[in-house]
């Protein structure tokens, strides 16, 4: 595990030698988006903007949230899903450090047989957990559990939170996915859903914390067909870049990355995104190949 730099936090009268990073996702004003991927197969189901149906009319923090679509119900004999990429601040040995995950939701279901659920994965896409699973006494510092229901009627906003535990090692700035789905059966209810706002994000580890910064690359063309060019603004002893496809799967992996054209001749039509990172910077952008 690289310890680039040891912090002191002083929580409960102790001293820890930890530090903890948090980030949320609070869909409004394009917050957060560029870690939410939306693969293909998700049908269009799962919609970012202003809830606006019989039951779902009003986002936890207005004005938007991600729902089950923004205006009609959810629609029956579906699966979709939609999953956020985090990037560990240090990483994760077993029961400690780890990494929370929280927010609000909202459901509005036939009981059982359609609901919700979240996976994480944290070998880039290999493997995924059921967050239920992955609970073992990982809470500390004054936080707790708080147990969602993603089925049936929660009859407004409730919290979730869970902290969580992997023997999987995760280095400094290694990739997690956290994937969320709901499932819906034949029968169609004509009810709203499943919505999230407001998705909290912990890090607790002894790294350095990665800033973003989108203007640290620039992509051409976009779309592309055969050959894209990433410009960098400024020189970098070490770049390393990663490109994953829409199912969060990593497709590209380079961690000394020199030169500047990628050949993506044999990437399949479709978007992708790119983490681009230098020293304690990243950025997050995406292109669309097109044969």
């Amino acid at each position: 595990m690289r310890k680039l730099l040891l912090f002191a936090a002083i929580i409960l009268g102790y001293e820890f030698c930890y530090a903890q990073w948090s980030w949320d996702i609070t869909f409004d004003h394009g917050s957060g988006l560029d870690r939410i991927i939306l693969p293909e197969g998700n049908n269009g189901l799962w919609q970012i903007g202003t809830p606006s149906k019989s039951i779902f009319n009003e986002a936890n923090s207005s004005p938007d949230a991600i729902v089950t679509d923004t205006s009609n119900p959810y629609p029956p004999g579906d699966t979709a899903s939609f999953i956020v990429v985090h990037f560990a601040a240090d990483g994760w040995e077993v029961n400690y450090p780890k990494i929370d995950v929280g927010g609000w939701y909202y459901v509005h279901s036939d009981s059982l047989t359609d609901y919700g659920f979240i996976e994480f994965s944290a070998d880039k896409g290999e493997t995924w957990t059921l967050v239920d699973s992955a609970n073992s006494g990982c809470c500390s510092w004054g936080a707790s559990q708080e147990y969602p229901v993603f089925t049936g009627n929660s009859n407004g906003w409730k919290h979730f939170y869970y902290c969580l535990c992997t023997t999987v090692p995760v280095e400094f700035g290694d990739t997690v996915l956290y994937r969320f789905t709901f499932i819906s059966d034949a029968n169609q209810t004509f009810k709203d859903g499943l919505m999230f706002d407001d998705l909290h994000f912990e890090d607790w580890g002894e790294g350095i914390d990665e800033k973003p910064n989108n203007r640290l690359i620039s992509i051409s063309p976009n779309p592309a067909a055969r050959i894209l060019r990433i410009s960098t603004a400024r020189s970098f002893s070490k770049k390393s870049l990663l490109i994953y496809d829409l199912t969060g799967k990593i497709i590209y992996e380079n961690q000394d990355f020199s030169s500047e054209y990628i050949d993506i001749s044999r990437f399949p039509d479709g978007m992708y995104v790119i983490r681009f990172v230098v020293q304690d910077e990243y950025a997050i952008q995406r292109f669309v190949v097109k044969h």
